[in-house]
């Protein structure tokens, strides 16, 4: 019997050792711990503990680079030449990848396989492509990125160009960019636009919420207002929904901003041959009529369609050299010559946009050297590009007019109490007894006139 109840003993105490250590291993390999100098209430522990979500970090991340292609950069992330065919073939509605150009940032993840998962394309500051991966198929949409927005003002007093100013005031170039795009058709920046003239603008500046500051580049978004003083005279631009809530911009008279054509096709060095009935030729070497204007630039400078319209010529003649010609309505042509060569898909029968890249500065043709010489004709005959009188779009609704007018006389009055800083002295304009005063005042005059006129 004793024997028994030692044997029985025995097990007993081995049973309890297994359970025992069964127990122990068992336990989270991690256990949830929390020093013990840290006051918690109940339950703190365990959220503080709880594994961290991470970001998935791209296998491949960079920029476009130089004569690089997108087959070349997914044939480096290892996609297969089939894949990359069918990605570009079903992303085409939402984008083109033929149309990559250096410095667009892209990320490109995988997944367990090393396969493409996601690859996302920097449009601009604003927008992204993202192509993903679903099973076989692959899905593409443009999203935007997330931002946070800001209504901010700005001012500048011309003393080499508006760029320089841009860059002095350390503000942005694109703001510069747009708004030499608002002004386009009113203002040639450069020829018209001379010392001591100067700018306000109120506009929105847009910063991603997806990135630490330090990596933070705001954005310029849309312009609320602007006003440009050149020669004395204030030009005025308001963003304003007119009847079918598709905004524009207008002058201070409620008129369009935005005319038949550009003032000019290019960023040029200066006009090198002007219109002219009567013009001694630099290669022929007789006088003829010069029906264009002659615009020195580098060679490759891009050339911009001056207006919406249908290519008529894209082509090579003797000595317009390659030349486009763009039929914009029934009443206006133009003509683009000596290009070194045209943009892509630019070719007969093509429609073009206002602004649009048609072709590159060259020397082609009847040249001495790389310029562009740029025409336009009007109800069948040619007439000078820098004097003619373009009609605007449509103007505010005479519905919209009062309320046109209550917004552009409370952003001018905003406006004015932007002070636009001389950089060399005290002086303010509008405000100081500088000798350049008379601007200032003018502008004043200008704008109590206006605020009168309505």
């Amino acid at each position: 019997m004793k024997k028994s109840r030692f044997i029985s003993g025995i097990l007993i105490m081995a049973f309890l050792a297994v359970v025992l250590i069964v127990a122990t291993r068992q336990e989270p390999e991690h256990a949830l711990t929390v020093p013990a100098d840290v006051d918690t209430e109940p339950g703190e522990a365990l959220e503080h503990a709880m594994p961290q979500t991470l970001e998935p970090t791209p296998a491949y991340t960079g920029a476009i680079g130089k004569n690089m292609s997108f087959f070349d950069l997914m044939t480096a992330c290892g996609v297969t030449p089939q894949d990359i065919n069918t990605i570009a073939s079903k992303s085409k509605p939402v984008y083109d990848f033929r149309r990559v150009y250096p410095g667009q940032n892209y990320e490109f993840f995988t997944d367990s396989t090393g396969s493409l998962d996601r690859f996302t394309l920097e449009l601009d500051e604003v927008s992204y492509i993202e192509v993903t991966r679903n099973g076989e198929e692959y899905i593409t949409e443009r999203k935007e990125y997330p931002f946070s927005v800001e209504v901010k003002s700005a001012s500048g007093l011309i003393e080499r160009s508006l760029y320089a100013t841009i860059i002095d005031q350390s503000l942005p170039l694109e703001l510069g960019a747009k708004l030499t795009d608002i002004f386009a058709w009113d203002i040639d920046f450069f020829t018209e636009v001379q010392k001591n003239d100067y700018f306000r603008v109120i506009y929105e500046e847009m910063a991603r919420t997806d990135l630490s500051e330090s990596d933070r580049n705001a954005a310029i978004g849309t312009i609320i207002a602007a006003e440009f003083n050149t020669r004395g005279v204030s030009h005025y631009a308001f963003l304003f929904d007119n009847e079918t809530d598709l905004s524009d911009y207008f002058d201070q008279d409620g008129k369009s901003l935005q005319k038949q054509l550009l003032k000019a096709p290019l960023s040029y060095t200066r006009i090198s041959s002007s219109f002219s009935r009567k013009r001694f030729h630099p290669v022929l070497h007789h006088y003829a009529p010069h029906y264009g204007i002659d615009y020195a630039a580098p060679a490759g400078t891009p050339i911009m369609s001056t207006g919406t319209g249908t290519v008529l010529v894209a082509g090579y003649r003797r000595g317009n050299g390659n030349y486009v010609k763009i039929r914009h309505n029934s009443n206006y042509i133009t003509y683009y010559l000596h290009l070194s060569r045209f943009a892509a898909g630019i070719k007969a029968g093509a429609k073009v946009k206002q602004g649009q890249v048609i072709g590159y500065v060259g020397s082609t043709g009847y040249a001495t050297g790389p310029h562009l010489d740029y025409r336009v004709k009007k109800n069948g005959r040619f007439v000078n590009p820098r004097t003619i009188k373009l009609p605007p779009a449509k103007p505010v609704s005479e519905a919209d007019m009062a309320r046109f007018c209550k917004l552009q006389d409370s952003l001018i009055t905003e406006m004015q109490q932007v002070p636009i800083e001389d950089r060399r002295t005290e002086y303010f304009a509008g405000r100081g007894s500088s000798p350049d005063e008379a601007d200032g005042g003018a502008a004043d005059k200008n704008n109590s006139h206006q605020s009168a006129a309505h």
